[in-house]
């Protein structure tokens, strides 16, 4: 049988179903045999023309087999069911945990792996473990012990018998083996070429829009249709093997049970075996292979399983960033904090291979006060900011909050202060008041209401054919990008932490929206510390401190009065902005 730790411990918390669903399918077997056993009484009783079992005639053997053959139709609808149930269990604990595991892994991981891989883990991959749990373990349990008994029963009849049957069955059930590094290599290749396609094929869904835009659908329709043709040459690969294996393992179950019953037969030929237990033993013979045939299509279901379980063993044991787990759903609101947030000398590579995005950085933002980062593209203002929120790990260097250094112990308690928003805030297919709620999972309606007005969303919520209860579509594709970036606004008003990020908050506003925005920026920044990133001189021209950033390192540092005086790059980098301005100010 194809077991291993993994398998065994996604099954933890299930073991009395997966029991109690090998005991009915072995009870199962056990009624199929007394009915082969059954059946065999009814033909001697045919050629001898005499009872058999006492004062048992034909028809009552006759009722007694009906009744075997209906309770055997009701025991393979009831374990049929629970077996369903238990691998519906254990994929729910299973995605549970996968998905658990995927929120503390965070940010970080996503950025290196494929959505499309992580998305095949979790649904197609825990399907094939699911099966593997309901059909091909019950199936094997009951086939072996099953086989066990009934060649037990054979050695007593007759040990060579016995002894040949035993060897057919044993042959039969260790084949497999020979076949298991093939298959699983096999196995593996069809997993990643599986992957591969659908990621394609979600790659084309999600960015359709712009496949249309520019007449570009037919290339990723080639793209699709050459991974498809990968994934059926893979899967044609591994069928060629599964065939062969099967072919195998037919022809080991269907010479054995021949070969053992015609060894029976010239036993009893040459008078070595009393000839009143040959029907017997043929239809036990026949018993013990045809649960062993059946085995064979769930041979399939076991290393698919096995592989399966490859991916997900490699996601659950995947390190996070910081070693957290967040069991319960942070409850929001205003956190005590009044010290300052220091960057402390922090070099930072997301891969080291590619040189660090940051070099030695050190930045102190006083409590209460608004830091500003401006840099060019790539100059590492994003990194800065996905790390105080917590989504990298800084090897080089030190962040503070106050006096206290933020590490794995206590990064969930830093995060608890931090709230974002981002360039490009996600929106959950779901209603304007589901998504508003992100930010407070138990706010109530008047609350999500009141940071809608503060963000200057409710007048358009409620032109909204529901309101509040309107839904946004898959990512807000109904919602304008300026439309989405004050429901994050919103979140952000909700959630009411003492530091708040801002990155490119007002970038998908035009200037009119802008400024209803950066009033209502102003109320939510009052008494926070703030870190904002921005192009735009309006947005931090305000803040008590200033700090350029170029190829990963601090260039400069001051108020906006200070750098448009002295500072080159600061000039270049608001360019026409801080231009007029000053064109401004000399009429």
């Amino acid at each position: 049988m194809f077991l291993n730790r993994a398998l065994l411990r996604f099954a933890k918390g299930n073991y009395k179903n997966i029991l109690y669903t090998c005991f009915l399918s072995v009870l199962l077997t056990v009624v199929s045999t007394i009915v082969a056993l059954i059946t065999s009484v009814v033909v001697r009783m045919f050629l001898e023309n005499k009872t058999v079992l006492h004062s048992l005639g034909m028809a009552e053997m006759f009722g007694i087999l009906l009744g075997l053959i209906c309770l055997r139709f009701f025991i393979s609808m009831y374990k049929t069911k629970e077996g369903v149930k238990c691998g519906l269990k254990i994929k729910e604990v299973l995605r549970k945990d996968m998905l658990r595991k995927l929120f503390e892994l965070g940010p970080a991981y996503m950025s290196e792996e494929k959505t499309g891989g992580v998305a095949t883990t979790i649904f197609m991959k825990v399907e094939w473990l699911g099966h593997y749990y309901m059909t091909y373990i019950p199936t094997a349990v009951a086939a072996i012990v099953n086989a066990v008994v009934i060649i037990g029963v054979l050695f007593f009849v007759n040990s060579m018998v016995g002894m040949v049957c035993l060897l057919a069955a044993v042959g039969m059930l260790g084949c497999p083996m020979l076949f298991y590094k093939v298959m699983s290599k096999r196995g593996r290749l069809e997993w990643e070429a599986e992957e591969e396609y659908y990621e394609k094929c979600l790659d084309g869904i999600q960015g359709i829009v712009t496949l249309k835009a520019f007449g570009a659908d037919g290339l990723q329709k080639e793209k699709i249709h050459a991974g498809g043709e990968k994934l059926r040459r893979t899967v044609m690969g591994q069928l060629k093997v599964t065939m062969l294996e099967n072919g195998v393992l037919e022809f080991l179950g269907r010479l054995g049970s021949a070969f053992t019953i015609g060894l029976a037969a010239w036993l009893v030929y040459k008078g070595e075996m009393d000839s009143e237990v040959l029907v017997y033993t043929m239809f036990l013979i026949s018993a013990c292979f045809v649960p062993m045939l059946n085995l064979i299509p769930a041979w399939h279901m076991g290393y698919r399983g096995v592989t399966a379980s490859e991916g997900i063993e490699e996601l659950l044991q995947s390190l996070p960033k910081y070693f957290r787990t967040r069991e319960k759903a942070v409850k929001s609101g205003k956190k005590e904090f009044t010290g300052d947030i220091s960057f402390e000398h922090i070099s930072f590579a997301y891969d080291e291979a590619e040189g660090e995005v940051l070099q030695d950085v050190t930045i102190t933002i006083k409590n209460q006060t608004t830091t500003a980062l401006v840099g060019p593209s790539g100059s590492g203002k994003s990194t800065l900011a996905n790390i105080l929120a917590g989504f990298y790990e800084v090897k080089n260097g030190k962040i503070r909050l106050g006096e206290e250094v933020v590490e794995a112990s206590n990064i969930e308690a830093m995060q608890d202060l931090v709230s974002v928003v981002w360039q490009e805030g996600h929106l959950f297919y779901g209603t304007v008041l589901d998504n508003i709620r992100i930010g407070k999972p138990e706010a109530t309606y008047e609350e999500v209401v009141r940071v809608a007005k503060a963000a200057n969303l409710h007048d358009f919520i409620m032109k909204l054919p529901k309101g509040y209860d309107t839904h946004l579509g898959e990512d807000g594709m109904r919602f304008s990008g300026g439309e989405k970036q004050r429901i994050a606004i919103a979140r952000a008003f909700l959630r009411n932490t003492p530091i708040l990020i801002l990155d490119e908050a007002t970038s998908s506003l035009d200037r009119k929206n802008e400024m209803e925005i950066q009033r209502s920026i102003q109320e939510l920044s009052k008494g926070k510390t703030v870190l904002v990133i921005a192009h735009r001189l309006s947005t931090i021209q305000n803040a008590e401190q200033i700090c350029i950033l170029n190829h990963g390192k601090i260039q400069e540092k001051g108020t906006h009065e200070e750098l448009r005086k002295t500072s080159k790059l600061y000039q270049r980098l608001m360019g026409k902005q801080l231009a007029v301005e000053m064109a401004g100010e000399g009429a």
